[in-house]
């Protein structure tokens, strides 16, 4: 544990305004995602309401997302040398958070409605924090850790004009099992990172899940007619894109900062959605909510990097 202290303070990830504008582009490129994703739904003439297909889709973006990082590490001269134990371990965060979260996320979307499933997906940035009390000495839950979750968590209720009252177990109850898996896999990614290089981490994780969400998809899914143009691969490419840097570059912030400390602005993720949707898709959108939500992320965000 001290040599992950050591490292956490020198490395320049570590550095308060690198840290700050890295997890913000980050949130960006993320928030970015779902806007993109409703294009290629339309573009790729998916049929949303067969959840295998949906998954075939998912796949195939994280199959780009992986080959990306297998061609940007050999561009770059970077191992992905892996050996047995590694790839093992590497396999179970893939199982975890790429194939098992997507899997729950994708069928719970079917039976909730969109404010909840926001609302329920940000329950998983605390749990994150959670499970990381029990895991690191360093990263303990406080009063002002709780508080600054506590306001995100308001922030994006807010943000979704309040939450209703129709909670299902195969809708809420999915996407929170969904959250759960991606809480767990937020913890289990920093602790690889101790041995591994973030790059192999995301690399081979994505290539895991993405293979298993293809079979699946392709397996179970009828009538699958995507139609490919320039545009719509243009868009899965940047799906691709997104999806590489953003978690190569949110397991490094992991490896060389506290979990609570970087996972405070993902509540930034559904706010940045929002405006992209407004900007590329003209999804209209209520300013104050937007602007009150916004002020409440912000201050979970100062109130956690007071710690």
């Amino acid at each position: 544990m001290r040599v992950n202290t050591i490292n956490e303070k020198t490395h320049i990830l570590s550095k308060r305004h690198i840290m700050i504008a890295v997890a913000l582009f980050v949130c960006f490129l993320w928030g970015s995602a779902y806007p993109s994703i409703v294009s290629s739904y339309i573009l790729l003439n998916i049929n949303t309401a067969d959840v295998p297909q949906v998954m075939l889709f998912a796949g195939i973006r994280f199959l780009i997302a992986a080959t990306l990082i297998f061609i940007y590490a050999f561009l770059t001269k970077r191992s992905m040398k892996i050996n047995i134990k590694g790839f093992f371990l590497i396999a179970i965060l893939g199982l975890l958070q790429t194939f098992g979260q997507y899997i729950f996320f994708f069928l719970g979307l079917r039976f909730v409605h969109p404010a909840n499933g926001s609302i329920v997906s940000s329950l998983g940035i605390f749990m994150t924090v959670l499970i990381a009390h029990f895991f690191y000495k360093t990263d303990r839950l406080t009063t002002k850790k709780v508080c600054g979750f506590a306001i995100g968590i308001v922030g994006i209720i807010i943000l979704n004009g309040g939450a209703t009252s129709n909670f299902t177990f195969f809708g809420e109850g999915f996407l929170f099992l969904a959250a759960l898996f991606g809480a767990i896999a937020g913890v289990y990614t920093k602790k690889l990172t101790t041995t591994l290089s973030p790059y192999v981490i995301t690399g081979y994780q994505l290539l895991i899940g993405s293979i298993l969400l293809i079979i699946v998809g392709s397996t179970l899914a009828t009538d699958i007619e995507f139609t490919f143009t320039s545009l719509s691969t243009s868009i899965l490419i940047y799906l691709g894109f997104v999806s590489a840097a953003g978690f190569t570059l949110w397991s490094s912030l992991l490896k060389h900062n506290k979990v609570s400390r970087v996972s405070i602005y993902r509540f930034l993720i559904p706010v940045f959605s929002v405006l992209l949707s407004f900007i590329f898709l003209q999804v209209s959108f209520d300013v104050v909510n937007v602007l009150i939500a916004l002020a409440f992320v912000a201050s979970g965000i100062v109130l956690i990097n007071m710690e």
